[in-house]
């Protein structure tokens, strides 16, 4: 039976509101005091609540049948007007949020990863996990270690050699693609392989190729959820990129810049499968797309004729299902380790790693591009493919009016960090460029966020970010305009120069809210403004020597505001970009995941105090 228990507001929560208007933007804020139950869990989810309101959903420390649920709904003008806390069941929850990932305070299985050894044939490798929910994160912080391994042959015995893997964690399966080798073989088909954790592999598919190929992108579809949905809890389909190769022999290597197309689902079904001519051979593919009935492969070229992708760029794929980082964790020798995307893990044994994905993708950033490469993938074959010049995109940039003139944008040293498809089907892409950081402070070292947590942006700090750009393209992949705006993250307010790193270390994230009409955007960018300090203590006896180790850990945190401006698409003008409303003054700091939402004419951004003890609700007019 479901308990629930209704309180007033007033007696759970106070708040207090301001209006301010900036330039043309007004910018209603109004902030709570969170209930002490409420900080101990983490915000799971934001949603529509109907008239124009929303409700913010906590998920508090629970048992293993049944969750704690506390839900704040407020009206369209940022008014809390009810509170509600509940309890269901576990898998009522998992039914309604599809992200939530709860299985038990603590659990232990066996799980495992592929990954080529130093002659590039597939291994397996078994895992042992053991795991701890962590209610303030929202995920497991893990222990790993690092099994027994074998060598995976085909169903005639012949050795594999490693050509992409994906892990469906959900299903605690992993999908692998493979050429079946003996000396002297053809490969001319690649076997896809089910993999289970015991270690069990079958054929479940033959995919005929024109000639040896080698993945150049393998990595599942992203799309509008991706940011708040991780893929192990909703996982997507599988998209992989082959190029010709000559390491497995010159005379039957094909032609460079004919690339094959794989489209997988987590079930393992071959959906899409084509060939399609690139620009040019050198096509670093950063991320494909999904939006409808579309996907749109969108990248970088170099050009060097008669050339393969190999040899044009090295590596691209990290030959290992093991993502970026328990690759990290398997690479120290124990303690807790901040993330790339997930929580923090910690392994132990001794193994041969693969290179980590972002290990191969640091060392591809540090090349100087031809072009920016934009392909749409529809009706099972490519729809167009375009190629602009680096050049091209200083002859298109736009400077925003408190700058004396446009960025200059020279194709080297950048990443790239949100694509998004507008409603008329043009797409705008945001880019910021960096500079190695001369301060000697940062190298291979990694952030966390608090011990145990990390952050989707916690990274190596050995960069310093500048400029952003925000390239449009037309629906058919033309640039349009390159918008330029240069950052001064290192001397906002707020930021606490006592940590190590200064905040111009952590890119920007810039992502766009577009009109009602379609004929503006609103730019909106989260820029680190603090850095969290955090220190714990940890003592640890041993009962043979009498002896007692202390330990001290400091890690810091990024913390993330709000500046944005609006972009005017047909004119090309912008206005000067602001800080939203009195974040800075207040010392509030965006929710690290689910802290926006969009009803109507309006946005909320969704922000908390580091102690997480108030709320600040911000309220945008998007059409303004």
């Amino acid at each position: 039976m479901t308990s629930k228990i209704i309180f007033s507001t007033a007696a759970i929560l106070f708040g207090v509101s301001t209006f301010a208007q900036q330039s043309t933007f007004d910018i209603l804020e109004k902030d709570y005091e969170i209930s002490r139950k409420a900080k101990k869990g983490y915000l799971g989810g934001v949603e529509p609540s109907g008239n124009g309101g929303f409700e913010m959903v906590y998920f508090l420390p629970s048992s293993k049948r049944k969750v704690k649920i506390e839900t704040y709904t407020f009206d369209k003008d940022a008014n809390l007007v009810n509170t509600l806390k509940d309890e269901w069941e576990v898998e009522k929850v998992k039914k309604k949020w599809k992200f939530f990932n709860f299985k038990g305070d603590e659990y232990i299985t066996t799980a495992a990863s592929v990954s080529s050894n130093l002659t590039g044939k597939m291994m397996f490798k078994k895992r042992e996990i053991k795991a701890k929910y962590n209610w303030l994160a929202g995920d497991y912080v893990k222990r790993i270690k690092l099994l027994d391994k074998q060598k995976l042959t085909s169903e005639n015995g012949e050795e594999y050699l490693f050509s992409g893997a994906y892990e469906v964690e959900r299903d605690s399966t992993i999908y692998a693609l493979a050429y079946p080798y003996t000396k002297g073989a053809s490969l001319n088909n690649l076997d896809l392989v089910k993999i289970s954790n015991s270690g069990e592999s079958k054929k479940i598919a033959s995919i005929a190729t024109p000639s040896p190929l080698k993945p150049i992108f393998s990595k599942p579809l992203m799309d509008d959820n991706s940011r708040d949905v991780s893929n192990d809890d909703f996982p997507r389909d599988w998209i992989v990129v082959l190029a010709p190769t000559k390491a497995y022999g010159k005379s039957n290597a094909g032609t460079p810049n004919q690339l094959t197309y794989l489209r997988i689902s987590p079930e393992g079904a071959v959906k899409e499968q084509f060939n399609f001519s690139a620009p040019s051979a050198g096509f670093r593919i950063l991320n494909a797309y999904n939006k409808g009935n579309e996907v749109i492969l969108y990248g970088l070229g170099i050009k060097k004729e008669g050339k393969y992708a190999d040899e044009i760029l090295g590596a691209t794929v990290s030959p290992s299902s093991m993502d970026d980082e328990e690759q990290a964790a398997a690479k120290s020798t124990g303690g807790m380790l901040g993330g790339i995307g997930k929580m923090a893990n910690m392994v132990s044994g001794k193994d041969d790693m693969a290179p980590s994905q972002q290990s191969l993708d640091n060392a591809l950033d540090e090349k100087k591009y031809d072009d920016f490469i934009i392909a749409k993938v529809s009706g099972g074959n490519i729809s167009f493919i375009k190629a602009t010049p680096m050049a091209e995109l200083n002859q298109k940039a736009v400077a925003g009016p408190d700058m004396k003139k446009a960025l200059e944008f020279d194709g080297k040293k950048f990443i790239t960090n949100n694509f998004q498809i507008l409603k008329d089907g043009s797409m705008m892409l945001s880019v910021q460029d960096y500079k190695p950081n001369g301060g000697g402070i940062g190298g291979n070292k990694l952030l966390g966020a608090l011990t145990g947590i990390s952050t989707s942006r916690s990274g190596g700090y050995d960069r310093v970010y500048k400029g952003m750009y925000l390239l449009h393209f037309s629906p058919d992949g033309n640039l349009v305009r390159n918008y330029t705006v240069q950052l001064d993250q290192k001397n906002k307010k707020g930021f606490f120069n006592n940590s190590p790193m200064t905040a111009d270390n952590f890119p920007a994230v810039g992502y766009l809210i577009e009109s009602k009409d379609g004929k503006s955007v609103n730019w909106i960018m989260e820029i680190v403004k603090a850095i969290d300090k955090d220190t714990s203590f940890s003592s640890m006896s041993n009962f043979f020597t009498g002896t007692t180790t202390n330990t001290t850990t400091t890690t810091y945190s990024p913390f993330y505001s709000i500046e944005y401006g609006k972009i005017d698409l047909s004119t090309g003008k912008s206005s000067e970009f602001r800080t939203l409303g009195d974040l800075e003054k207040k010392k509030y700091y965006l929710y690290d995941k689910h802290n926006r939402i969009q009803i109507g004419d309006y946005i909320y951004f969704l922000s908390e105090t580091p102690n997480g003890d108030r709320l600040l609700v911000s309220r945008m007019d998007v059409n303004q």
